[in-house]
């Protein structure tokens, strides 16, 4: 049977970039050209090297940062040949089409240049989705931003590697205690390593998650799902006079039922497009 692996990969917590050139993970800018892309692939390319080395047949690409733009951040001639990307325009975040687009039963899922949640301390570009307006979501008892969003939309998959800033483990492992977590950049102990220091780091971290995947648990919401998505002050909810699921308005909280994960995802793309700014 062929083995697939998810890469889900997001820029804020790749190697090298710092908060004294935080625009090299901003999209178009010249220092995402000059070198932010370089960097964020070779993160992905030791990944990749890993997941190769540990006999997967084929990588399912879902390059997230900054969706709705068509350009991807990594740089696509320089992954190896099984690599695919997800067909979606624009590398929008359309969750039912990405999961459709791979196996059933993935091999595993791997999250890479992973950044924390709004809020969380001692992190580098701490968001969840786009903060502000977004202060938390919370689909069950989880509270997610771009790692759990990516995760849970592959319910029932297990959840090998967390590859990114160090306050960005707190998601994942809250997603899964047995996920294998690497750090690129740690800002409580400002340790800022290069991406040729890292990449040896990725590259065994990801090597030992396989060696230990029997031990993997996946990560498994059964039934219906309640949602929530709470904003930050300055922003506040318009709710549309009619709106096709179950759900409520306050002014700074949005809830809605869906009856699984994929559509939950879903809903918040519809729940977002109510946040207003205050005037």
């Amino acid at each position: 049977m062929k083995k697939q692996v998810i890469l889900i990969s997001d820029m804020e917590g790749a190697s090298g970039i710092f908060d004294d050139n935080w625009e090299a993970c901003l999209h178009g800018s010249d220092l995402w050209r000059e070198y932010g892309r370089e960097y964020l692939t070779s993160d992905i390319l030791a990944v990749c090297e890993a997941v190769n080395d540990s006999g997967v047949d084929e990588i399912m690409l879902y390059d997230s940062h900054f969706a709705g733009d068509a350009e991807y951040n990594v740089i696509i001639e320089k992954l190896p040949s099984n690599v695919r990307f997800f067909d979606v325009p624009d590398r929008c975040f359309y969750w039912r089409r990405i999961r459709g687009q791979a196996m059933w039963e993935p091999y595993g899922i791997i999250t890479v240049g992973q950044h924390a949640r709004y809020g969380e301390k001692n992190a580098y570009f701490p968001h969840s989705i786009q903060s502000p307006p977004i202060k938390a979501i919370w689909i069950n008892d989880y509270n997610i931003a771009e790692i759990g969003s990516s995760v849970l939309n592959f319910c029932g998959t297990k959840y090998l590697a967390n590859i990114g800033d160090e306050a960005s483990h707190r998601e994942a492992k809250e997603l899964s205690k047995t996920v294998s977590c690497i750090t690129v950049k740690d800002k409580e102990r400002n340790w800022e390593p290069s991406p040729a220091e890292t990449y040896p780091i990725i590259y065994q971290g990801v090597l030992d998650a396989f060696k230990n995947i029997n031990k993997k648990e996946p990560i498994i919401i059964e039934g219906s799902c309640n949602c929530s998505l709470e904003l930050v002050d300055g922003y506040h909810f318009e709710a549309p006079k009619d709106f096709p699921w179950k759900g409520s308005f306050s002014s700074t909280e949005a809830k809605w039922e869906a009856p699984n994960v994929e559509i939950a995802l879903e809903l918040f793309n519809d729940v977002r497009e109510c946040i207003c700014k205050d005037t």
